[in-house]
């Protein structure tokens, strides 16, 4: 048989501020500094699993903590066991299925100042331990002391039992005995039910649980207020900024502002190329009327030759008529004479009027080549000239007009524009910041819309109505995975609150059903009692019962021809390897031990064959004796299989020279099969157990407190 401890759970309380929940390996270091609950642990753990009540086997200094949590041990039976505060505890089970000492947990824990394996003798040790690790005695002499006093006097004589009349009711013992375990175990249940620690642990855990979820609602709540103010912080000032509609129309505004720019920029190029010929329009204009006046007479001129030529030929054609007597011809021939010579005469004279005008007409020419770079023929280069002119200059006037109106709408625009971005930023803008001013605009517009939209995704999954906000801070930040957590835990706990409810119901109404009351009557208090009174009534029977008395009368027997050679088989017990080998391992020089009736105790004796008393011996000394004893004893116990350990700083005494093999000790005695619970809060004893436990990998498991 071995058992070990496979999980070991410690809620918070008192000093220790956080769950210890532990896996164990082989060799298990627990390392805490003051105030951070390591104690607590300790005391904790032998809570679970040992009585500590006042019939206790070992009795125990112990502060009164509110425990809760649990310890799971394996080896006892074919599934592990758990244990809490309540329940059996291990002594139950060594004395029920594995034949072990009741007080054999005064040997699986060892606390630092409490090496002792008896306070009442001075070597520490006790004839009583002897007995009942080396000799079975002891065993024996608990049996015999559960034995009345009445029934160890008693003699059977003739099939007949000299013995007091009360065992009268043995006719009942079949049914006495049956129903006294039956009504036990229901008192022990419904006591466990009314005043468990686990159910009172539950309703404090639930209390706890309740109040730590109000006040996360309340964060909760108080968390959505806060991003409902966030979103309309930001609404506010959204609303401060221009739409998107405007922004998209200003926009459009710059736009054509930057339009009619280029316009106004590129008609006024046209605009200023035309005008430039304002002035040749003016100069031809007059220039066509000048040369109109000057060349008039010349043009009479041109034809003079003819004329002179014609009357020529009128003046040889009268003669040549006259000649000839011709009449008719001789008079149209004189009169056109006349006619041809008058012009000729009329000619003449205008031509030498116009002789003066030659020089300026010359000077009307040059000007023109200077101006258009070609010759002044004739009037049809002016008027052609003229006429392309005045087409420019209206061109021009229609451009100058274009202009006018184009300046006033873009200055319009640009008023417009500048005004609008001045209210929006409260300050004057200049045209050429337009752009990036209004671009500012839209991502901070974009900008805030994100950062609403956001927030209220965060606000809808929080869940909360509007008229469920709280204004006030509980003190307490919002945290959903921590009150999903809560929520989870507060289900498992009012689950198993309703559970031990329902079993407690079902518990009394079985007790009902025995005692023969109505089931409305459901004081737990007023039932316990009535339980009570019947089993006891029953238990009366039971001790009355006859083969009790004679199985008794005869295991007394035994005991007293068993006790007959008890000195020789302690002296035996004691020469046993479980108890020399850790002995020389611990001390370094006791190679054994021995009983001396005269001092009355034990007597160590070294390799160089000296006796030490063991009551006489150093503290430190004394304590390397206790723990070598004590884990001969546990071995010897167990039949030579093996179980766990725990030592609460058990070294904490020893010199620093003697800590190192202290530890390979206790690492001969893991390997060996044991498991071994360190707590300490020494830093040397830590790094020395740390020491040994890297070369064991997973076989060494560490813990720290706080």
């Amino acid at each position: 048989m071995t058992f070990r401890i496979d999980r070991i759970k410690v809620k918070r309380a008192g000093p220790l501020e956080s769950d210890f929940e532990f896996e164990p390996g082989d060799l298990n270091l627990i390392y805490g500094n003051n105030e951070t609950g390591k104690t607590y642990v300790v005391e904790s753990l032998i809570r679970f699993l040992f009585k500590t009540n006042k019939g206790a086997p070992v009795a125990r200094n112990l502060r009164g903590w509110d425990i809760a949590g649990k310890a799971i041990v394996s080896g006892l039976k074919s599934d592990p066991v758990t244990f809490t505060m309540s329940g059996q505890k291990l002594e139950d089970y060594w004395e029920d299925g594995l034949g072990l000492p009741r007080d054999l947990a005064r040997l699986l824990v060892v606390r630092a100042g409490e090496t002792l394996l008896a306070e009442e003798v001075d070597d520490g040790v006790g004839r009583d331990i002897l007995k009942d690790y080396l000799s079975g005695e002891g065993l024996l002499d608990r049996i015999d002391k559960n034995i009345p006093k009445s029934v160890r006097k008693a003699k059977v004589e003739y099939r007949q039992i000299d013995i007091d009349k009360r065992l009268d009711l043995v006719r009942h013992r079949d049914s006495s005995f049956k129903l006294r375990k039956d009504l036990q175990s229901l008192i022990d249940d419904v006591e466990e039910g009314y005043a468990s620690a686990d159910a009172y642990s539950l309703r404090k855990e639930k209390a706890a649980l309740v109040v730590q979820l109000e006040t996360l609602e309340d964060a909760k709540r108080y968390h959505a207020a806060q991003l409902a103010g966030r979103i309309e912080g930001l609404q506010r000032e959204k609303g401060g900024l221009p739409t998107e509609g405007e922004l998209e129309r200003i926009e459009a505004d710059v736009r054509t502002w930057v339009s009619q720019k280029a316009e106004i920029k590129t008609k006024s190029k046209d605009f200023q190329e035309l005008e430039s010929t304002s002035s040749d329009f003016e100069w031809t204009k007059h220039a066509l009327d000048e040369y109109r006046d000057l060349t008039s007479g010349a043009v009479g001129g041109g034809h003079r030759e003819v004329f002179m030529l014609f009357a020529l030929l009128s003046v040889t054609g009268t003669v040549t008529f006259g000649l000839r007597g011709d009449s008719l011809p001789l008079i149209v021939s004189a009169v056109l004479s006349l006619l041809f010579g008058a012009m000729t005469y009329l000619d003449l004279k205008k031509a030498a009027s116009f002789a003066g005008e030659n020089t300026e007409l010359e000077k009307l020419k040059a000007g023109y080549r200077t101006k258009f770079g070609s010759d002044l023929t004739d009037r049809a280069v002016l008027r052609t000239k003229l006429e392309e002119l005045t087409k420019n200059q209206g061109r021009a006037d229609a451009l100058k007009e274009d202009l006018d109106k184009l300046s006033e709408a873009t200055g319009t625009l640009k008023r417009k524009t500048a005004a609008t971005l001045e209210a929006w930023t409260g300050s004057e803008v200049p045209a050429e910041e337009w752009r990036p001013t209004i671009l500012d605009l839209k991502e901070r517009n974009v900008g805030l819309q994100r950062q609403i939209d956001s927030i209220g995704i965060e606000l809808a999954a929080v869940g909360v109505p509007g008229h469920e906000y709280v204004e006030e801070d509980p003190g307490e930040k919002w945290d959903s995975e921590r009150y999903a957590e809560i929520t989870k835990d507060l289900s498992v706990t009012d689950e198993a609150l309703k559970q031990g409810e329902k079993e407690l119901e079902a518990l009394k109404l079985q007790a009902h059903l025995i005692l023969g009351t109505a089931s409305e009557n459901s004081d737990l208090g007023d039932l316990i009692t009535d339980l009570g009174k019947k089993r006891n009534e029953v238990a009366q029977a039971y001790r009355e019962n006859t083969a009790e008395i004679l199985a008794k009368i005869q295991v007394h027997t035994v005991i007293n021809h068993f006790r007959q050679d008890e000195n020789s088989r302690i002296a035996e017990g004691l020469e046993r390897d479980e108890l020399t080998e850790p002995l020389r391992a611990f001390t370094g020089r006791y190679r054994s031990i021995r009983l001396d009736d005269e001092q009355k105790g034990l007597v160590l004796t070294s390799d160089s064959d000296e006796d030490y008393p063991l009551d006489s011996m150093s503290t430190g000394a004394r304590e390397q004796v206790f723990l070598a004893l004590r884990m001969g004893f546990a071995s010897i116990a167990m039949g030579g299989q093996t179980g766990f350990l725990i030592l609460d700083d058990a070294f904490q005494h020893s010199d620093w020279n003697r800590r190192e093999n202290l530890v390979k000790r206790t690492l001969s005695f893991v390997q060996s099969g044991w498991q071994v619970f360190y707590f300490t809060m020494d830093d040397h004893i830590k790094g020395l157990f740390e020491g040994v436990g890297d070369k064991m990998g997973d076989g060494f498991k560490s813990h720290s407190l706080g």
